[in-house]
């Protein structure tokens, strides 16, 4: 029985070990390849002068779908083919999201905008509650998290303005990027799917969808379209090629996160890139700093280590109740 425990817990130590590198590894993908786009994407904007970017969008979820589809040909990894209900239901929430998250941002103020952010870790653990049935956060979580959002509130709201629209978008926003985040961890187990298998069902419906409704939002928003209107350059090319190449890194990086933690887990290292955004930019390049952005951000970093010292321990004591199971088991045959 010993030697069934001792086996039982070195294959626990290894596959915790391999879990943590696997998330620091998406981790790093995900901000090497976050950070590059949105510089990437700036730069399309403001000095090629691209202002289409629900079309742009549609492009590179077909360009993930035809990396994804050639890393399968090649025998990276197997398809495997998801409802197709399922599928079309989370494509076109995925679509309205991004719209609905373009509609927030011109509608509102930054902090306005910055504050529905920061409400999509709680509003998650609604809805999870609420039309999943997952258990509450334990009070040693709960108080990470609220440490954490009120670090980057802190930081970064000040002088929040109403507007009856933009409010609808904002609480819009909120609550489906909630419900995609959600969806995307629970169909991928649901499905029994890996997140490139299922990255690679929804991102062409995506595409299609987003390439058909592009033009028209884009139209409706700025006049004019990708397609018809847009003086293209070499450079402009080049950029948009490149944005389309990191988008597979950002979608790959999200799936494999959200299919291998949790969404609020998710959230919250979605907000540790901006509490490493906001301090580098304090430490690297003398960016004007008030005492609410420092202590700020220094309460978020803090509300970061106890949420991963804390869902560590959690993890940890998970196994060990289970290779206890497992022993008891053992010890009954």
């Amino acid at each position: 029985m010993r030697a069934v425990g001792g086996s039982a817990a070195r294959s626990s130590a290894g596959e915790m070990a391999r879990f943590r590198l696997q998330v620091g590894a998406g981790m790093l993908a995900s901000i090497f390849s976050a950070v590059c786009i949105v510089l990437l994407n700036k730069s399309l904007f403001v000095s090629h002068h691209f202002n289409f970017p629900v079309t742009l969008t549609g492009w590179h979820m077909c360009f993930t779908a035809a990396t994804l589809w050639s890393a399968c040909k090649l025998g990276v990894f197997d398809f495997k083919k998801m409802p197709l209900g399922a599928n079309i239901a989370f494509s076109l929430l995925d679509s309205v999201t991004m719209g609905f998250q373009n509609l927030s941002l011109g509608n509102n103020s930054v902090s306005f905008y910055q504050m529905c952010k920061l409400l999509v870790a709680p509003c998650t653990v609604v809805v999870q509650r609420m039309f999943f049935g997952e258990k509450l956060p334990s009070p040693a979580v709960s108080m990470a998290l609220v440490l954490l959002l009120g670090g980057i509130g802190a930081a970064t709201v000040s002088d929040v303005q109403l507007n009856p629209l933009g409010a609808f978008f904002g609480v819009a926003s909120t609550t489906c990027v909630c419900f995609v985040t959600v969806l995307t961890n629970t169909l991928q187990k649901t499905h029994e799917l890996t997140s490139f298998q299922m990255l690679l069902n929804v991102a062409p419906v995506e595409g299609i969808m987003l390439l058909v409704i592009g033009p028209v939002w884009d139209y409706w928003v700025v006049g004019a379209t990708a397609y018809r209107d847009y003086q293209w350059s070499v450079p402009a090319a080049r950029t948009v090629l490149g944005t389309c190449a990191l988008a597979v890194g950002v979608n790959g990086a999200t799936f494999f996160l959200l299919g291998k933690t949790s969404p609020v887990s998710y959230q919250v290292m979605g907000h540790l890139k901006t509490v490493l955004v906001l301090g580098g930019g304090f430490l690297l390049f003398d960016t004007d700093a008030s005492l609410n952005n420092i202590v700020g951000v220094g309460m978020a970093f803090m509300g970061c280590l106890i949420y991963a010292f804390v869902k560590d321990r959690e993890m940890r004591r998970a196994l060990q109740q289970q290779e206890d199971r497992v022993a008891v088991g053992d010890g009954v045959k």
